[in-house]
């Protein structure tokens, strides 16, 4: 076991607050979850490196940041989350995270601009995975990244994706307001997230792409080119 699994395991099992001598009742136990807010998953991959980046001081000291930009690290754990015969050499692994029942993993098509955020809530201790999906599904739904910036344009629809048709939305993320005109144009862009959970699965898995500083929506093809590198029931 590594010493990341060792730590988290070890955050998992911390006890919920104990009682004063001579109190009555067991304080409500709280449901555990993901920390961060539920609107937090309606971005793009730049939010997500922007998250990478909050969190990475909180962390260092545990050696979680050399491990989540690792990709000898973070590839196999992608494999068990979407399964595929070979590494895609057209895609580069950027980050990868791990932490209180949520994956995340940012992958990057330098050959056409396009990042790829995978997405894995698996639903065992919480309700995140429905939340989540309401995040990313929901056209009320339009808040950007730690409240900055929002979703535009949003077209629900479908995409026909290995057996059966895949619900996705289109959207143009709009985030940043401040910083430089390249930095706001790499933060935002034409986005599509695909929800390829399988049928028997309680939990959400999704994948969030985005043209960073794109003009146009993201073609099926793209979409559908990406996935065939990997199985997708």
């Amino acid at each position: 076991m590594s010493d990341e699994q060792e730590i988290a395991d070890e955050v998992e099992r911390l006890s919920d607050t104990e009682l004063e001598w001579g109190e009555e009742e067991a304080l409500p136990r709280k449901k555990r979850g993901c920390f961060l807010p539920t609107w937090l998953w309606g971005c793009g991959g730049g939010c997500v490196l922007a998250l990478i980046l909050s969190i990475g001081g909180g962390i260092y000291c545990v050696g979680q940041v050399k491990n989540m930009l690792d990709p000898a690290v973070q590839w196999p754990r992608l494999q068990k989350v979407l399964p595929y015969e070979e590494q895609p050499a057209h895609l580069q692994m950027i980050s990868g995270m791990q932490m209180f029942g949520m994956e995340n993993y940012v992958l990057m098509d330098f050959e056409i601009g396009m990042t790829a955020t995978i997405y894995y809530f698996d639903n065992v201790d919480s309700d995140d995975a429905e939340e989540a999906r309401r995040a990313f599904f929901d056209p009320e739904i339009d808040v950007g990244f730690m409240g900055m910036g929002e979703r535009e344009d949003e077209k629900l629809g479908t995409i026909r994706i290995g057996s059966r048709d895949r619900q996705v939305m289109r959207f143009i993320q709009k985030n940043i307001s401040f910083g430089t005109e390249e930095l706001q144009k790499q933060n935002a862009g034409p986005s599509a997230a695909v929800d390829i959970t399988a049928e028997e699965d309680p939990g959400l898995l999704l994948v969030v792409f985005m043209q960073p500083g794109g003009e146009f929506d993201i073609p099926d093809d793209d979409i559908l080119d990406f996935f065939a590198d990997f199985h997708v029931d």
